[in-house]
């Protein structure tokens, strides 16, 4: 079936027969039936058709095969939500949750022979009414959904989300070999692998561990008098589970004489000399646990480590295990993962990677296509790789979106980006059913086992907010903990073998991670609960940032200033900075039409509904973003790196009118408090170790949460976020009265001797003596200089004594090899980015061409000039951006993509507060 062609349908009885839908659309498996709408109809048209889906309305993906008949495994990673899965036209299989693996043996006829997936309303399944919910989400209106296991994402009022129905976990059709061979000696086992994972021992050596089941525990009978209508199939209410419609396969004679040859090969990484191990094991049907499964170990001697991307290579191993039901190839790589441990002194989520503390910094995961969880491998890779040219090195999924693809597991495998996977649930009240927890329990054990085999999955979480939302709607402590996520979830974990860091839910205390961690370990809860959840008073919240793993957004929603990002202590953020992030203007022009959508009615309302928002609050994101644009260009008083800033009074009330003018302040603002703010994380003399932004991507056109656009294109947040995290990185963090310290950070895991070239600009215009500095970074570490000290006598640079007329505009830091290549840059505007009537910088651009042949834009500039960037066309992406370029310097900008000689021409560079000028090509 990999190569099988599917058609979509629609089935209602309403419908017009001759409607599109009705005769039927193509569609992709794995995909989703807004993918499949989006592909057939256009983006516009996808959330209407959804809209209008009735209380009978069935989703039907069709496909006809043909076969040599006899037994095929069916298998899926999940289907969304309420499913059948049809053969010959007989139910053979129900599934009513999104995360339910299907595994299921079919006895095909030969010749041709239809295949049918059927989505049913997810209301055709009925729920308890009651106990009810202790607190209500206002993210989530519908209360049925904290019974159903189903996507979060279609059923709250955020830009651009959409239900996901469908298959999006895929459908594979594998066939088996002949059940019985008279001529064996002994009966076969069938075994074939059920889950793989890896580990480092104690000794250092790496273990794979391969665990062997049946090929399925049932197989239908499609004699049987299933109904194959499109009506809702009567499955038990709350166990969010799958059933078969069919007989349950009984041991034949004789098989306690069962066995199987299981034969594991490990190969060593593409490069290495190392030879590959190879372990044979007859396992015999007393080998079985009390499962019914079966487990074979390989060691591999002194292996590889894998590391996230900046601290070392990713080695990865691949696996073969054969059966007497075929060769299964996996993917493999080692590394140990751990939490290091909290006192009094020491609170909060802090990892470690193969026994080094890492600084986790990245983004939560929003998907890589809007209207496809299972969107192309190559969009989804190409995402990826553009959040770690951004400095990432960790993606979160949160409770509210679906499960990721193989694809996207095995990407980050590849580019080194740790993976923070949350279990499917949302802030909501978890049902204390025995029924639905099992079920839950079966998903997790499922997906924790799905994932150990990935080195980049490092967490998973019991959810989003389940912990948080009880807290903030009031409830008393004792209500704000389910053993669900303090054992449950845990314990499923620990029992599929998941070398991972666990954590109850995000946000958490210490105290649930400490519970979370002994149930991981035992299975069991730990004794009695002390303080939040028990009857005496609290002494910590979920909500407080230096204690466990938080949701900050002081800087951000909650418009703090940004040195709060420190003063909170933040220990782990596992989302952050959440701002309404506009795209690029060439972006902008290309969804809106306009450089300015609001000064236009016809774009206004467009733009409007991509704006970033919450369900229920009067203020939006783009609030949040105004309030920053504000405090760093208008209002002298709110910003104290400006306090003391010559001219000392706002701009005129003339500037940033125009929507369009208005956005590059945004932009401008953006690019600088995401630097600012992960500088201040990063930095040795911080607490914190983690920070997530919200979010990964944007999920519709216009100003979301996304450092990427709904495009994928980079946004002035990821530039600023570039700038700081960075595997090399240097920035300034002034540090007012204490001077002027210039942080250079190496994650490499070799030291980095290199110069720090530092450059002051006067208030006069021109450029003093650049002054150059040897330094030796250690190995994933961190150096920091005094800049103001750096000459061997005082100078005020940031002007935070404010003696006399203030000397210094501008300071750039510069890490220059021997070459002259420059590895990292930065430049710090004295007493902060406002400049009122500042004169026109004379920005001059040019195409060249460098050593390898890459395109690159030469900016050069009389006078200082803010926040420089490209204004690209579509296709063509700047590697860097919102720069500052000092006078008479010049700046090297590469740009990447597909690059044009009409868009060469139409390139433009812009910098803050004057007109834009159009980039030269050289002749010839």
């Amino acid at each position: 079936m990999r190569d099988a062609a599917w058609t979509l349908r629609r089935l209602d009885p309403s419908q017009d027969p001759d409607d599109a839908l009705a005769r039927g659309i193509p569609a992709r498996v794995p995909g989703t039936v807004s993918g499949a709408l989006r592909d057939a109809l256009g983006e516009d048209r996808v959330a209407s058709v959804l809209a209008s889906d009735g209380p009978d309305t069935v989703w039907e993906y069709r496909t006809r095969v043909t076969t040599a008949g006899g037994r095929h495994r069916f298998v899926s990673t999940g289907v969304a939500t309420v499913a059948q899965l049809l053969v010959a036209d007989r139910v053979v299989h129900e599934s009513h949750s999104a995360f339910a693996p299907w595994d299921v043996i079919v006895e095909l006829p030969s010749g041709p022979c239809e295949i049918a997936l059927r989505v049913l309303p997810t209301a055709s399944v009925s729920v308890p009414r009651k106990p009810r919910a202790r607190w209500l989400s206002p993210l989530v209106s519908d209360r049925s959904l904290r019974w159903r296991r189903t996507p979060l994402i279609g059923s709250i009022d955020w830009p651009g989300a959409l239900p996901v129905l469908g298959p999006w976990g895929g459908l594979r059709a594998v066939p088996l070999p002949s059940s019985a061979d008279d001529a064996a000696p002994h009966p076969s086992l069938e075994l074939v692998p059920r889950a793989l994972r890896t580990r480092v021992g104690e000794d250092g050596s790496g273990v794979v561990t391969v665990q062997l089941g049946g090929v399925a525990g049932t197989t239908p009978d499609l004699g049987a008098g299933a109904a194959g209508s499109a009506g809702a199939a009567p499955v038990a209410a709350n166990t969010g589970g799958s059933v078969d419609v069919g007989v349950p396969t009984e041991p034949g004679a004789g098989a306690e004489d069962a066995r199987d040859t299981v034969r594991i090969t490990v190969e060593p990484p593409h490069g290495t000399d190392a030879e590959p191990v190879t372990a044979e094991r007859v396992v015999t049907a007393s080998d079985a646990t009390a499962h019914g499964t079966f487990t074979v170990e390989v060691t591999v001697p002194d292996p590889a480590l894998w590391w996230p991307h900046g601290m070392g290579e990713q080695p990865l191993y691949r696996v073969r295990v054969r059966t007497g039901q075929g060769e299964y190839t996996y993917t493999v790589g080692f590394r140990s993962v751990c939490a290091e441990p909290r006192d009094r002194e020491h609170r909060g989520l802090a990892l470690r990677i193969n026994d080094i503390p890492v600084f986790a910094r990245g983004a939560v995961w929003a998907g890589a296509d809007p209207f496809e969880v299972a969107a192309d491998p190559q969009r989804t890779r190409d995402v990826l790789e553009r959040l770690r040219a951004g400095g990432s090195t960790m993606i979160r999924i949160p409770g509210t979106a679906c499960y990721e693809t193989v694809d996207f597991h095995r990407a980050c495998d590849e580019l080194g980006l740790m993976v923070w996977q949350d279990v499917a649930l949302g802030p909501q009240d978890p049902p204390d059913d025995p029924e639905w927890r099992a079920g839950l329990r079966d998903e997790v054990r499922y997906l924790a086992a799905r994932l150990a085999s990935h080195p980049s999955t490092v967490v998973i979480s019991g959810g989003t907010e389940v912990i948080q939302a009880p807290v903030l709607a009031g409830r008393p402590a004792e209500q704000w903990r389910t053993d669900v996520i303090l054992r449950d979830v845990p314990r499923a974990i620990g029992e599929a073998g998941a070398d991972v860091v666990v954590v109850p839910s995000s946000p958490c205390t210490d105290e649930d991670l400490d519970a979370a961690q002994h149930a991981y370990e035992t299975g069991e809860t730990e004794g009695e609960r002390t303080a939040s959840s028990s009857s005496t008073m609290p002494t910590v919240a979920p909500t407080d940032a230096a204690d466990g793993v938080s949701h900050y957004f002081g800087v951000g929603a909650y418009g703090r200033p940004l040195e709060d990002a420190v003063t909170r202590g933040v220990r782990f953020a596992a989302e952050a900075l959440a701002f309404a992030v506009p795209p690029e203007p060439a972006a902008v022009r290309e969804q809106f039409g306009t450089d300015g959508p609001l000064d236009d009615a016809d774009s206004a309302q467009a733009w409007s509904a991509g704006v970033a928002h919450d369900p229920g609050a009067e203020w939006t994101f783009e609030d949040t973003t105004a309030i920053y644009v504000h405090r760093l260009f208008l209002d002298r008083d709110s910003d104290p790196d400006a306090g003391l800033a010559t001219p000392a009074q706002p701009v005129s009330d003339g500037a940033g009118t125009g929507h369009a003018e208005r956005l590059e302040y945004e932009r401008a603002a953006l690019a600088h408090v995401f630097q600012r703010t992960f500088a201040q994380w990063r930095s040795g003399d911080s607490p914190c170790r983690g920070a997530l932004v919200l979010s990964a991507l944007s999920t519709a056109a216009g100003p979301g949460w996304g450092v990427l656009d709904v495009s994928g294109r980079p946004t002035a947040a990821w530039y600023g976020m570039r700038r700081a995290c960075a595997p090399v990185a240097v920035s300034f963090l002034p540090a007012g009265g204490d001077g002027l310290p210039v942080h250079v950070w190496n994650d490499g895991p070799t030291p980095l001797t290199t110069t720090l070239r530092l450059t002051v600009v006067t208030v006069r215009g021109g450029c003093q003596q650049p002054l150059d500095i040897p330094v030796t970074v250690p190995a994933r570490g961190e150096t920091v200089v005094r800049a103001d000290l750096a000459d061997g006598t005082f100078r005020d640079l940031d002007h935070a004594y404010g003696f006399g007329e203030r000397e210094y505009d501008a300071v750039s830091a510069q890490l220059v090899e021997p070459s002259g290549r420059v590895l990292a840059r930065d430049v710090h505007l004295t007493g902060g980015p406002r400049r009122n009537d500042a004169p026109d910088p004379g920005l001059d651009a040019q195409w060249v061409r460098a050593e390898q042949g890459e395109w690159v834009v030469a900016v050069t500039a009389s006078g200082l000039a803010r926040f420089v960037a490209l204004d690209l066309p579509r296709g063509a992406v700047a590697e860097d951006g919102y720069v500052h370029v000092l006078p008479g310097e010049t700046v090297h900008v590469p740009v990447s993509g597909v690059l044009t000689d009409e868009g060469r021409a139409a390139t433009r560079v812009r910098a803050l507060g004057v007109p834009s000028v159009p980039v030269s090509t050289p002749s010839g």
